[in-house]
């Protein structure tokens, strides 16, 4: 009697692991790309927060008081006053050579838009710096 397993219990153990495998990455990537979506998110709440206390400091730079005055914020101030750490602002949902808006850059470089509106601040990240500093 020889010791081992036959060709019919192998191919068994391979089919049955495929099929658990079938199974369990499409879950796994569910649940990474669900959490770099929270981290970003996460991020994205915290530069505007960052920019929210920059402003209740320097209040005589936010925009003035005419309906849909704006300004922008940008991240490189925020991380000269010390709001932002370096590492702090990574994107958590980079990819190299994505097409994706929210993929295709590895930092937060952009700045964070301070607009007057309905008799409020409303603060707003967008990853370009092509509106007008406060």
């Amino acid at each position: 009697m020889r010791k081992g397993f036959t060709l019919a219990e192998l191919l068994g153990v391979i089919v049955i692991l495929g099929l658990i495998a079938m199974i369990a990455i499409p879950t796994i990537n569910s649940a990474l790309n669900s959490s770099r979506d929270k981290a970003y998110d996460e991020q994205i709440r915290t530069i505007e927060e960052a920019s929210r206390t920059y402003m209740s400091k320097n209040s005589l730079k936010l925009p003035n008081m005419t309906e849909g005055s704006t300004c922008c914020l940008g991240i490189e101030v925020l991380k000269e006053a010390g709001l932002l750490q370096a590492d702090d602002i990574k994107n958590p949902k980079y990819q190299k050579n994505s097409t994706e808006d929210d993929e295709k850059f590895e930092n937060f470089n952009g700045s964070v838009i301070i607009t007057f509106e309905n008799n409020k601040y409303n603060y707003e990240y967008v990853n370009d710096n092509t509106c007008t500093p406060c």
